[in-house]
């Protein structure tokens, strides 16, 4: 089974996706999907996380430091397709759970695929981000708002579709109303009915 999760930012996504790949024994790829795309490519750790599920730009990126032949080249593009064939790589060594960056769209065809998402009421989205990162209110409004926007251009530019819209999810799980725990019970039941039925 291949489960992806997208997630609003602070709706503990990432934890939910660790927890659930902890009780069904599953290698979670969050971050470890730049780790395995920069172990393939020419570019950095650093590179693939400074334009990880970020907007692509309209402009195209100077990049005299890459040398001659990338000059002129986008790398949010170039980014994007290493981290997509880390995905399909990772993917076909077995069951897993991926997190972002539209790893939905990227494994659509296989039969086995789950597609969820996290989302989150934005009162407690923002005291989640306030905790974690000592913001203020006003600071954590604005990085989920950027956040959020910044996903939402990037899977709309890769996928033509519309981030967090129902129809491109098998279940959305809402982590304010159960919980970070209840929303790994929310999706196990689901796994579990899933299997049920076939």
């Amino acid at each position: 089974m291949i489960i992806t999760i997208g997630r609003e930012h602070g709706s503990s996504g990432h934890e939910i996706a660790r927890l659930l790949a902890k009780e069904l024994g599953l290698v979670c790829y969050d971050k470890e999907i730049v780790d395995e795309a920069a172990a393939n490519s020419q570019f950095s750790k650093e590179i693939f996380h400074s334009y990880d599920e970020k907007r692509v730009s309209t402009y195209i990126m100077p990049t005299p430091h890459f040398g001659a032949m990338h000059e002129g080249v986008r790398l949010n593009l170039q980014v994007a397709s290493a981290q997509f064939d880390a995905i399909r790589s990772l993917a076909s060594k077995g069951d897993g759970i991926f997190v972002g960056r539209c790893a939905d769209y990227i494994l659509r065809n296989r039969h086995d695929l789950v597609k969820v998402f996290i989302r989150g009421d934005i009162a407690d989205r923002i005291e989640t981000m306030m905790s974690r990162k000592n913001l203020s209110y006003d600071q954590a409004r604005k990085l989920i708002k950027e956040v959020d926007k910044d996903r939402a251009s990037y899977y709309r530019y890769y996928t033509d579709q519309v981030w967090g819209e129902s129809e491109n999810y098998d279940l959305i799980v809402n982590s304010s109303k159960v919980g970070i725990d209840g929303s790994v019970k929310v999706i196990l039941s689901y796994l579990d009915a899933v299997r049920g039925k076939k």
